[in-house]
This record gives C-alpha cells, structure tokens and sequence, in this order.
C-alpha cells in the first residue's frame, strides 16, 4: 500500500498571513486539527495546528493578519476567505516552520515510521515540490486495518 492510495488530496491551506482568527474558525469548522501553510505558489512553508493558536505562550503581533486560505483539489489550488475582514495576529507568528514531506509513491510503512519517530499527526504530501495532499496518522491507521 503507497501514501497515494490513502492520503486527502483535498486539503485546507493557509497563507502565511492568514489571520489566527481565520485559521482557527476554518479549523474548527471543518473538524481538523492542523493545516499546511503554503507560499503564493503553492509550496509548503510550514504547519500550523489548533495546538498552535490556543498556545497562550506563543507571541503574537498585532499586526493584521488576512482571512484568505486556500483549498487544494487535486492540481488545483483556489484562494477563498472573506477579504472584509480581517484578525490581529497572523498564522507565520505561531506555525511550525518545520515541513514534514512524503512522497505520494513512498510506502505506508515509511510513511507510517516517520510519524511515529518525529510525534508528529500529518505528513504533507509533496510530489514535485508542489502540495498534493496530506496524509494523517488516522489515514495511516485506516490503512494498517484494510
């Protein structure tokens, strides 16, 4: 069994300005506990998670962060959000900078290991140095009992 066969290909993004508020609404809404943080282009920058933004000990700015995300499906990357509002604290003040990666063709077995040694929930999945899709420690589960 390989990363692709059980990975989400659609995937909720952030930018790197995307406001606290707005990554923790869209979190919450879509029942998920972290998201990739992506550049313009669409490359992996770094993780943010509900772990991070309720973190009280993380410094933030009052900066204005944006309401913009992004979903991914497929080869497509759309930008959404509601540009009317906007949040103090943006998501780059307190997301993991460190990027995770797998390859879609890699086996679970290695996927697997990886979340296991690093205690980490996700892995992006990233082919061609572009985000293709997410693959999580429950997806891993999923396949450990197919």
């Amino acid at each position: 069994m390989y990363v692709s066969d059980l990975m989400t290909r659609e995937v909720f993004a952030m930018a790197s300005e995307t406001s606290i508020e707005t990554a923790a609404r869209l979190l919450s809404s879509e029942g998920i506990s972290g998201a990739p943080v992506i550049s313009a282009d669409g490359k992996p920058i770094g993780v943010v998670t509900l772990a991070d933004l309720a973190d009280p000990d993380r410094t933030r700015s009052k900066q204005q962060g944006s309401p913009l995300f992004y979903i991914l499906q497929g080869p497509e990357l759309e930008e959404l959000g509601d540009f009317s509002h906007r949040g103090e604290g943006r998501v780059d003040e307190v997301m993991s900078k460190e990027v995770l990666s797998i390859d879609s063709s890699a086996e679970l077995k290695e996927a697997g290991l990886m979340l296991v040694e690093n205690s980490v929930h996700r892995l992006l999945v990233i082919d061609e140095g572009k985000l293709v899709g997410i693959l999580s420690s429950l997806d891993v589960l999923r396949g450990v009992f197919r």
